[in-house]
């Protein structure tokens, strides 16, 4: 419980509800089998008030042999409302985004940002490039649409003959009170996103043969499964 919920957070438990909880693959990681010896670990990444009230993330990793294999993901929700911005934060892996400097402008724009630092000597950046960024950012907020404090790190990446990634460029940003993240803002306007889940076009199908109404009758209580599970928790 102490990882989940640190002093800091300050809620009450009993107005605790549960939000979500979901889990990936590690890109690369072999499947879990048995006989395999594992460990966890967590971290909150995520406290932000709202008016439905205080939302907290938390991430975490089931490792083997000190590779993450599994990620996991759980949200929670203290119901009410709360001031404290000062303990409110929000780390992120941002999407990766794929920016095509098509024109002269967008090369000069993108080499004037003091976040951007071109590292490859023995390539200059010019126009034709299509750079792939895969960034974290981490922002503190001062009120509910301000930050006190924001950064982003992270790297930039073109595709070699193979079609490889291969870093070019580093992303250092570390910025004051603002509205708005100017690193994440600049890759919506200017990107692409990659990797998201794309809808199928026909809207895929259902896994329901029979389209008639069905009625399902939820029970009064929920005490029978409390007492099978063990979780009382309401």
């Amino acid at each position: 419980m102490k990882a989940i919920f640190p002093d800091a957070i300050d809620g009450d438990l009993l107005k605790l509800v549960h939000l979500s909880n979901g889990f990936r693959m590690v890109d690369g990681a072999a499947p879990l089998a048995v006989g395999d010896k594992c460990s966890a670990e967590a971290r909150v990444v995520s406290v932000v008030n709202s008016d439905s009230g205080k939302t907290v993330k938390v991430k975490g990793y089931v490792v083997r042999d000190g590779k993450p294999v599994v990620e996991v993901t759980s949200a929670f929700l203290y119901r009410g409302r709360f001031t404290d911005y000062q303990n409110t934060f929000e780390i992120t892996d941002e999407a990766d985004y794929e920016v095509t400097l098509d024109t002269d402008l967008k090369v000069g724009v993108l080499n004037a940002k003091d976040w951007f630092q071109w590292d490859d000597d023995s390539t200059p950046l010019e126009k034709g490039m299509t750079l792939t960024f895969s960034v974290k950012s981490e922002v503190h907020y001062q009120d509910k649409t301000t930050f006190r404090k924001a950064s982003v790190q992270g790297a930039a990446f073109i595709r070699d003959r193979t079609k490889a990634l291969v870093q070019v460029a580093t992303v250092n940003y570390e910025g004051g009170r603002s509205i708005g993240n100017p690193v994440v803002e600049y890759l919506k306007r200017q990107g692409q996103p990659t990797g998201l889940a794309v809808p199928l076009e026909t809207g895929g199908y259902s896994l329901i043969t029979d389209l008639t109404a069905s009625t399902y009758t939820t029970p009064k209580t929920n005490e029978p499964y409390s007492k099978i599970s063990g979780d009382y928790n309401p």
